[in-house]
């Protein structure tokens, strides 16, 4: 059986202390990292309708817009942008 050595021990125990100190920077500076690696940017899908064997209606958010896609074989086909989003009641601000 191998033995190991004192040096073999530092090294683990300071590469796991390295780890440590990196989670934790990344933790108390996350959405500022996040930002900057384009995770600030709000798109999401929020409902898909096939209209046909190849067609499909997407609806999407993005930045506070609604945009309505219609997309196809050949790609997105058209576009309409919808407006503002509202929030649901329960969440609106006095």
């Amino acid at each position: 059986m191998a033995e190991v050595g004192l040096m073999q021990v530092i090294v683990v125990v300071g590469f796991l202390a390295v780890l440590i100190a990196v989670q934790i920077v990344l933790r108390r500076h996350a959405t500022g990292i996040g930002n900057r690696l384009g995770r600030g940017r709000e798109i999401r899908v929020v409902e898909v309708t096939p209209i046909g064997q190849h067609e499909r209606l997407c609806l999407v958010e993005a930045d506070g817009q609604r945009i309505l896609v219609l997309t196809g074989r050949q790609g997105a086909g058209a576009f309409l942008q919808l407006g503002q989003v509202t929030p649901p009641a329960s969440q609106a601000q006095p």
